[in-house]
């Protein structure tokens, strides 16, 4: 197993210690953020029935459009909520349904402009917010189409409107608006092409960067955690296991005698005796427990909800997996072998006093002829 097999086990590690409940699937954080995003959205839809209730105060609205809007308005919204709450939302190619609230959106315009033409200014600068909101999520493709339609909707209405009441003048006006959003929109939609550029070339950098920072956390040649990661992750084991009342363990092992295969042989073969120990290690890891490389040929092993004697236990495996180890480039030194000192977290101390007390069990090991686990 290479170092980027190694890494989705050592991030779902870490997630597991940082977490003191279980986290929500990303299917289920999605759809909050739809809903969040649709509630912003509904913001929207109540500032413009604001601005109908100014229109109508000015007489440039009548009541019985204005309460028919409302009532349109609200209808859109519960229904909206509806389907999002019950997930309905999800059967959809786009669960953010934008295409239908936008098309919701321009239409209710719409109604009120074939109702009360004066609330024609209203429509200009609301149907570009909607478009943007439209343009968050919608490829300048479909955000084009979505603007024709919406613009032949709009001269559809223009074109009723005049055939009910012959009003040249107001046609007239009609047509001057919707030359004006004709001229405009094209270049909304060239805009609206390069933010979501913009926004792909943010994305790629956020992902190198994440990457860049993963790397940094891992030990270059064995691919396991570095000296820096492992003690921000015992700092975060220990949190969590004084939160939860649970127990935390933590193994400091060192390869026995590991300077006679640099003096033997040469680094390349202590650097593979390294990787060769370090993948063996891995192997018998649980997925909650952390691993790594402390410096030169000490390793650290975090075992969260596991007390003292479990952690002997686990200690105990690994040393007699290690023992049986092939190494077929070293054949002359014989088995490999590990010592490892084990210390239980005392709530109240130091996560550094709790991995003082296992460089001293591992110590005690090396002292009593190596090859031992002690605690």
């Amino acid at each position: 197993m290479g170092d980027s097999s190694m890494r989705p086990h050592i991030l779902t590690s870490m997630r597991d210690l940082i977490s003191e409940t279980p986290s929500p699937t990303r299917e289920e954080s999605k759809q909050r953020l739809r809903l969040r995003r649709f509630m912003q959205a509904s913001t929207f839809s109540v500032l413009y029935l604001v601005v109908l209730v100014i229109f109508y105060t000015q007489d440039k609205v009548d009541r019985e459009t204005l309460f028919e809007a409302c009532a349109i308005v609200s209808t859109l919204i519960f229904g909206f909520f509806i389907v999002f709450r019950l997930g309905l939302n999800r059967r959809f190619s786009d669960p953010s349904l934008t295409v239908f609230q936008l098309l919701a959106a321009v239409f209710t315009m719409l109604f009120v402009v074939y109702h009360a033409p004066d609330s024609r200014l209203a429509f200009t600068a609301f149907f570009f917010v909607a478009l943007m909101f439209g343009m968050l999520r919608c490829s300048g493709t479909k955000l084009a189409l979505l603007g024709v339609v919406s613009l032949a909707a709009f001269a559809l209405v223009i074109g009723c409107r005049y055939s009910d009441n012959h009003d040249a003048e107001m046609a007239r006006l009609d047509m001057l608006q919707f030359v004006v959003i004709s001229v405009t929109f094209p270049w909304f939609v060239f805009i609206g092409g390069r933010v979501k550029q913009l926004q792909r070339d943010l994305l790629e950098v956020n992902i190198k960067l994440e990457d860049i920072e993963e790397q940094a956390r891992h030990d270059d040649l064995t691919g396991v955690y570095n000296r820096r990661a492992l003690m921000v992750a015992m700092e975060e084991s220990k949190q969590r296991a004084t939160a939860s009342g649970e127990p935390l363990s933590i193994c400091m092992i060192d390869l026995d005698l590991f300077k006679r295969y640099n003096d033997e042989f040469d680094h390349l073969t202590g650097d593979r005796l390294l990787q060769a120990f370090a993948q063996a290690a891995r192997d018998g890891l649980r997925s909650t427990d952390v691993f790594g490389r402390y410096g030169g040929d000490e390793f650290v092993q975090i075992l969260p909800h596991t007390a003292l004697a479990g952690a002997m236990l686990d200690a105990e495996r690994l040393r007699n997996r290690i023992s049986t180890l092939e190494i077929p480039f070293a054949p002359s030194m014989g088995p490999l072998t590990v010592s490892v000192g084990v210390a239980q977290y005392r709530p109240g101390e130091t996560i550094v006093q709790t991995f003082a007390r296992a460089d001293g069990a591992l110590y005690k090991a090396k002292q009593l002829g190596r090859n031992r686990v002690e605690c």
